[in-house]
């Protein structure tokens, strides 16, 4: 009897869709491993800028509301009289949590109305606010309270700091007549800025011309020696990537160069959100499930059409194959009829034919 190879078709084919799956996963694997990190960075590195840019954006539109608001009430200033501007800038201001002061102060710099009256009748000429909405509109950074500290105060012990706003009050004939002022609570820009933070998933830090934080989400007061990030938003230019913070992590930081929307002055703010290198919270998880589940079904696919190869294609060759040998063992028997694909057919036919002449001789 003549040895015949081990290998069957079906197993030959079995081996080939194997040898197909183990590809499958050798070459994500390598390319997890070579290119895995810098998808990783990439991923993470647009999520800080994005994120960033967003906070920013929502920051910039509340701030360009209120100069709105203060638009409109410069134009009402030369129609009122001290008493009746002074109840509208009380009324305007709220419940003072957010937008602390409001005043009016001449071209000499005396206040002449004002929330609650406070200050009213001090000289204001030398204060940044009062200077700056005399040329113009002027939005100033956080300062201390210095003439409202004691009017004021602070809650829990501490001090209180302001951002500002002001821009000139003309005549109805277009003569400037004095600037109009606004007080914006500081300790609502750092609520501000942690509820985006939470919001948006990053920490965010709101940096002055200068380098410092004006005001931050977290208690971290990092200097320009300490980070790149820092130094790189004295220059103004949008910037970002990976970098060890003084906490002795890694996060991805993302500068925003300007915090501006609308007509809003430019406070020369630059806003640094920072994300955390080992937060994967945004796309990445979702990329590497879905190409997990896409492997998976990839390979169920493949076994299964694999199976149904085999038994359309390969069963019936492997059963012309078993009757052929039989056959040739001296069996009367037909092979079965195969119309699955032309070289199944010819086979059946040709065995068949031989099977006739077969017997056709032995009767």
């Amino acid at each position: 009897m003549t040895d015949l190879p081990r290998l069957t078709l079906r197993k030959a084919a079995l081996f080939f869709a194997l040898a197909c799956l183990l590809v499958m996963l050798a070459v994500p694997s390598i390319f997890a491993v070579l290119r895995g990190d810098r998808f990783t960075d990439s991923t993470l590195d647009y999520a800080a800028r994005f994120r960033t840019q967003a906070a920013t954006q929502e920051l910039a539109r509340t701030l360009e509301r209120d100069w709105r608001d203060l638009s409109h009430l410069a134009e009402q200033v030369p129609q009122l009289d001290p008493e009746g501007l002074g109840h509208l800038l009380t009324g305007a201001s709220g419940d003072g949590s957010r937008i602390s002061w409001l005043g009016f102060a001449d071209l000499g710099g005396n206040v002449v109305a004002a929330t609650n009256g406070l200050l009213v009748g001090v000289d204001v000429s030398q204060r940044p606010w009062f200077r700056g909405g005399l040329s113009g509109g002027f939005a100033g950074d956080v300062h201390d309270a210095l003439l409202l500290a004691q009017l004021l105060g602070g809650e829990g012990g501490e001090p209180l700091r302001f951002i500002d706003l002001a821009l000139p009050v003309r005549s109805p004939a277009g003569d400037p007549v004095g600037v109009l002022g606004m007080h914006i609570n500081a300790a609502w820009l750092t609520a501000e800025l942690r509820e985006s933070a939470q919001l948006y998933g990053l920490d965010l830090f709101l940096l002055n011309p200068a380098g410092e934080v004006s005001a931050a989400s977290t208690t971290e007061a990092p200097s320009a020696r300490e980070l790149q990030i820092l130094r790189a938003a004295q220059t103004g230019v949008a910037s970002g990537g990976r970098e060890t913070w003084p906490d002795g992590r890694d996060y991805f930081s993302s500068i925003v160069p300007q915090v501006g929307y609308g007509d809003l002055p430019n406070f020369g703010w630059r806003m640094i959100g920072r994300l955390d290198a080992t937060q994967l919270s945004f796309g990445v998880d979702l990329v590497r499930n879905g190409a997990h589940y896409a492997l998976l079904l990839m390979i169920a696919a493949i076994g299964l059409l694999t199976v149904l190869f085999v038994r359309a294609v390969l069963v019936p060759i492997s059963r012309l194959a078993d009757s052929a040998g039989r056959i040739s063992d001296g069996s009367q028997e037909y092979p079965a009829n195969s119309r699955v694909t032309r070289e199944a057919a010819q086979l059946s036919v040709a065995l068949t034919r031989l099977q006739q002449d077969r017997i056709s001789d032995q009767n």
